[in-house]
């Protein structure tokens, strides 16, 4: 019996060498899915990453192709991992770095039903801009607690209107509509990067990175204090050691000479003052 083997045309055969030989030149490798973006957001994005990132989409059966081609089995697992409308990023930036540009090229849109909720979406307590009237009902219907104050409808406390990972449907996308949230991201969604054979998840690279600074030089002033408490000697602190040291020492002879005899006190006053 014949095997059949799809004839591949040299377009898609260049395709699939490109691949190849992108992957070979670059450092880190990461997969992104497209779907939903608009072609007008893309060419913004490409610009965007220009000259720090590579962008290569083409069809799904040919990235397959061209990375059980690589022979290597970590990097043939990612034919796998292809979602959407799957697109190849390559680059020589440090992964976290690389999903800090793509969170940043990101806009903001409107949602519409169907949509999937990418972080919760909560309705804030405080007054509105809506007067009494059938919106009322409207909020009342999600959950949403609410009186009039100076003719004007105020949220009485937070709602939590959509978890993330929940299917966003018509009332809360004509609410959120209404109140002028747009908690929707567009741009290229991260799956996940490849490097040196190590795989890290989108939701491994996505750290707040003012807390993560935050966090150590929280760690570092700790770590000063502990190893000036415990007399340990380093570079950093053997200057505040030896001041301690110095004023320790100056406590403890003081504390000798108040209990001495007098006349030995006197004489050591005389030493001092010569």
């Amino acid at each position: 019996m014949n095997t059949f083997t799809p004839h591949i045309t040299e377009k898609k055969r260049k395709d699939v060498e490109d691949i190849k030989k992108l992957i070979t030149e670059s450092k880190v490798i990461a997969l992104a899915n497209m779907e939903l973006l608009p072609a007008s957001n893309l060419m913004k994005i490409k610009a965007q990453l220009r000259n720090k990132v590579i962008l290569k989409y083409t069809k799904k059966r040919l990235i397959k192709i061209a990375l059980n081609e690589m022979g290597q089995e970590k990097l043939i697992s990612l034919k796998d991992r292809l979602e959407g409308i799957p697109a190849l990023l390559f680059t020589n930036e440090d992964p976290f770095k690389l999903y800090q540009l793509l969170k940043k090229s990101k806009s903001k849109a409107p949602a519409k039903p169907g949509d999937i909720a990418p972080k919760e979406v909560i309705i804030q307590a405080g007054p509105t801009e809506f007067t009494p009237g059938p919106i009322i009902g409207e909020l009342g219907s999600l959950g949403i607690k609410t009186m009039v104050d100076k003719g004007k409808i105020v949220i009485k406390e937070e709602k939590l209107l959509v978890k993330q990972g929940e299917v966003i449907n018509a009332k809360q996308s004509e609410l959120m509509s209404k109140l002028g949230m747009a908690p929707m991201e567009i741009g290229l969604n991260l799956v996940l990067t490849y490097q040196h054979g190590e795989i890290l998840e989108k939701n491994i690279l996505d750290i707040d990175v003012d807390k993560f600074i935050e966090d150590i030089k929280t760690a570092s002033g700790e770590s000063l204090a502990l190893s000036i408490e415990i007399g340990y000697i380093t570079k950093d602190n053997m200057e505040i050691l030896i001041k301690k040291a110095s004023l320790s020492a100056d406590c403890l002879f003081n504390k000798i000479k108040d209990k001495m005899p007098k006349e030995e006190n006197t004489e050591i006053n005389k030493k001092e003052t010569n």
